[in-house]
């Protein structure tokens, strides 16, 4: 609802869960990654001052399999729940061939909406500015090549025994930060 904005500008953001999926096919559980989806996004627009309004996903599988895009869907749903965002649409592909049909990938696209004159570039960032730091239970969506890597390849740890861990869904900032925004000047 911009109707309630003076002068409103929208925001938009493009992201996917990324190489998080392989952890999620690798173990057969993708009620998670959903999730990430939607924090990769709405988070993204509000380190721009924009509230989230809603998103839409793009699922790409290798072969369709009603169990994992009910899973994938439902984490999506719930991410939006979380964000206080609707969840207006999406699109499915099935791409045999150029994909194995075991693999999966995620992405989205997701609008805010900020007063004008309330987006936050940095320019208003200055020295002695007050830093919060927001706690995660676990790693972000964003760095799985290297968590992979350090993890699986070079420590050769089990993923049985990590994948609880790294499935833990993203923790989804924006309703704590769009709260923050109504309350502080936030500068960056």
């Amino acid at each position: 609802d911009t109707a309630r904005y003076a002068e409103p500008v929208l925001v938009s953001s493009t992201d996917g869960v990324g190489t998080k999926a392989l952890i999620a096919q690798s173990v057969g559980t993708f009620d998670t990654i959903g999730v990430d989806l939607v924090a990769m996004c709405v988070d993204d627009l509000v380190c721009q001052g924009a509230e989230p309004l809603f998103l839409l996903d793009y699922l790409a599988v290798g072969a369709l399999d009603p169990d994992v895009v009910e899973q994938v869907v439902n984490g999506i749903a719930e991410g939006c729940r979380q964000a206080r965002c609707a969840l207006v649409g999406g699109e499915m592909a099935e791409h045999p061939g150029s994909m194995a049909p075991d693999r999966i990938d995620v992405a989205g696209f997701a609008v805010g909406v900020v007063e004008r004159d309330r987006l936050i570039t940095g320019d208003q960032a200055r020295p002695g500015d007050l830093l919060i730091g927001l706690p995660s239970p676990g790693l972000r969506s964003n760095g799985y090549s290297l968590a992979r890597r350090v993890l699986l390849d070079v420590a050769g740890l089990p993923l049985d025994d990590l994948a609880d861990d790294l499935l833990l869904p993203s923790v989804i900032y924006a309703p704590a930060v769009v709260d923050l925004l109504a309350e502080v000047d936030v500068r960056g």
